[in-house]
């Protein structure tokens, strides 16, 4: 009797690994049906202006059915990026500005692994070096109609002490 009720219990333990059942392929899923678009918990403003570009994105850009992601903090948005798992964010310059004077590894790690692929008066758009270039064209396309269609939220601001450096996209996407 006790064999069978320990036999039946571990049939049903094995079973639930066996199944295949795991969350992390929807993850997947869900990342390759939308465009993520992240920003952090502890950037002011970067959640509004995010939620905002996201918007103009589904007018401008809706066959990428952007969403907005937001990372506790920024060493979780660095990490992110870095892997590839969402490998779009935007950055407000105060944040920039903060990681910079702090010299931590974060930064160094979202100098070495990121690139900016646009900017706006207060906030950047970057991407990872994975991101296609593809992509990246149609995002700055969209971004640049938006703008010339009296859209000024999305205007393109050339900062020429940018801290992050243009994807060579941008340079000749856009003229300055």
């Amino acid at each position: 009797m006790k064999i069978t009720r320990k036999l039946k219990l571990f049939i049903l333990v094995i079973s639930l690994f066996i199944s295949g059942h795991a969350p992390w392929g929807q993850h997947e899923v869900y990342r390759q049906m939308h465009m993520l678009v992240m920003c952090t918990k502890t950037d002011k403003g970067a959640f509004d202006f995010t939620k905002n570009l996201k918007v103009i994105l589904d007018e401008y850009l809706p066959e990428a059915k952007a969403r907005v992601a937001r990372a506790r903090d920024s060493e979780r948005l660095v990490n992110l990026l870095i892997t590839n798992q969402i490998p779009l964010a935007i950055i407000s310059d105060n944040l920039l500005i903060d990681l910079k004077n702090e010299k931590s590894h974060n930064f160094q790690n979202l100098l070495k692994h990121s690139k900016t692929l646009y900017s706006f008066e207060n906030m950047i758009l970057v991407v990872n070096h994975d991101f296609k270039k593809e992509y990246m064209e149609k995002i700055i396309d969209s971004l640049d109609k938006a703008s010339k269609n009296n859209n000024d939220e999305v205007k393109f601001i050339k900062k020429n002490n940018l801290v992050i450096n243009y994807d060579k996209i941008v340079l000749e996407k856009i003229k300055f």
